[in-house]
């Protein structure tokens, strides 16, 4: 039976879109092309749910940016996904770099962004003692979440409501018909659906491609962080940014806490020909620890555990004349029912819920009318995790299963009970990226160290999956080789 809607891409984006038409009676598919869902930009960006005054007025990114911002909270809850609100601070070195911070508040009151401030160095110090800078815009209504965690949980609600979710399926061509589209995957299988959302963030370009010409274009623009090791809540609660640089390509270098305790220090900006190219390099690495510890100079005391890139989908129009390009998201006149997002970088991850509710509300539901699906939930149960767990609770759980006392990650202490609760997702994902994100385990301060061959040990040994094909994500990515049964 063809389906309804095609959606291609499992980003935030993506999953976001599942989760709104999931609600409906609307039959769903969703291919990515990774191993798992938030495999992209959607776990390699620093987390923010931002205020809304970094846009330009007017512009999609404004109204998604605000309207994305006040779902968060409820939909946090929902979804079983933590939501800190950190705050943030927007750090000028000295009088000179006023008039930058004058501009952005003028910006997000136009923005309609609320609980905005010029504050002096004092004020600056009583927020965050250790923050060197003159004057800053503070932000009262900024906040962090764990966005690959996010990505999860959306896509884990859209599979539970009925949408089909399709791994490895990354689509390589994609046909009109006249009741809709025939898209094909690389695995030489094919589907009809009778719209397509085209949500491949930066591949978005090339899937529009596949069914038309056009002027878009997006360069990978990449960005390396620094993860900092587990420090108190006290070391720094604010989201902490400079003042950022003229060329436009991003916010600067910052320094961000996220749920999990760490810090992050990023993102670099730098334009990079391959989408898929998320190396580090000395010399930024170099340059984020030099800029991170201006801005904070306690910094230079804390251990550096980890470094990470993400890539940027950075649109660019032919013919346009700023470096300003909006977010795209339209219907195709030449193929109605073939709807593309494109350019959904910064603020997309806080723009996400708004902009699956636009493209509900402005494309789908006139085109096919759907009704509300009995029984559908938007929310989830939180994952059972024994470092949240009070110790009532953790008693509790370790006499119903065992497996909850035995410990395989012990940096961010996760045991077995949740590392098969990871594997037994309903995505069917079986990676160990798909238990990273899922679980924490492999990201303390080892790096997988004392954890990996335990979870390797439970892949193999419980799940029998052959330990040469057990991979981090894509192929090519296994940790075990040489391997002989």
């Amino acid at each position: 039976m063809p389906y309804d809607v095609c959606i291609i891409g499992g980003g935030v984006i993506g999953c976001a879109i599942a989760r709104e038409l999931s609600l409906s009676t609307l039959n769903i598919i969703l291919l990515e092309k990774e191993g798992d869902v938030a495999e992209g930009t959607s776990k390699a960006n620093s987390g923010v749910v931002h205020a809304g005054f970094n846009v330009k007025t007017g512009s999609l990114k404004a109204r998604f940016n605000r309207e994305g911002a006040a779902f968060f909270p409820e939909i946090c809850r929902d979804l079983g996904v933590p939501y800190r609100l950190t705050k943030k601070l927007v750090v000028a070195k000295d009088r000179s770099e006023l008039p930058y911070l004058e501009k952005l508040l003028e910006q997000g009151k136009r923005n309609g962004s609320r609980g905005l401030s010029i504050i002096g160095g004092g004020a600056i110090r009583a927020i965050e003692p250790d923050v060197a800078g003159e004057f800053a815009l503070y932000s009262e209504n900024t906040a962090v979440i764990a966005p690959a965690e996010l990505t999860i949980a959306m896509a884990e609600v859209a599979c539970a409501n009925g949408a089909e979710f399709r791994l490895r399926a990354e689509v390589s061509a994609i046909e009109r018909l006249e009741s809709g589209y025939l898209v094909s995957t690389a695995d030489g299988r094919r589907l009809e659906a009778r719209m397509v959302i085209n949500a491949a963030g930066l591949y978005s370009d090339r899937v529009l491609s596949m069914i038309e010409e056009h002027d878009r274009s997006i360069h990978p623009c990449r960005g390396e962080y620094f993860v900092l090791d587990r420090v108190d809540e006290s070391f720094l609660k604010t989201a902490v940014y400079p003042v950022p640089p003229a060329d436009g390509r991003g916010l600067g270098i910052h320094l961000t806490p996220t749920t999990e305790g760490n810090i992050i220090i990023g993102p670099s900006a730098e334009y990079i020909n391959d989408p898929a190219d998320v190396a580090t390099t000395k010399p930024v690495m170099e340059t984020l620890r030099r800029e991170a510890i201006e801005l904070m100079p306690k910094l230079k005391d804390v251990a550096f555990i980890r470094s990470y890139a993400g890539i940027r989908a950075k649109l660019f129009i032919a013919g346009g004349a700023s470096n300003f390009e909006d977010f795209v998201i339209e219907e195709s006149k030449a193929n109605p029912g073939f709807v593309s997002l494109i350019g959904i970088e910064s603020p997309g991850l806080t723009s996400a819920p708004a902009i699956a509710r636009y493209v509900m509300d402005e494309f789908v539901r006139p085109r096919l009318a759907p009704g509300p699906r009995p029984g559908a939930r938007a929310g989830r149960p939180a994952p059972r995790r024994i470092a949240e767990m009070p110790p009532e609770e953790l008693t509790r759980a370790c006499a119903e299963d065992p497996a909850f006392a035995e410990i395989v990650c012990r940096c961010n202490h996760v045991s077995k009970a949740e590392v098969r609760a990871a594997l037994d997702n309903i995505l069917g994902a079986r990676t160990l990226s798909a238990v990273k994100k899922r679980t924490h385990a492999m990201m303390g301060r080892c790096q997988s160290g004392f954890c990996l061959p335990k979870i390797l040990e439970i892949m193999t040994g419980e799940y029998g999956i052959d330990p040469a094909q057990v991979v981090a994500n894509a192929p090519g990515s296994n940790p075990v080789v040489g391997y002989e049964a």
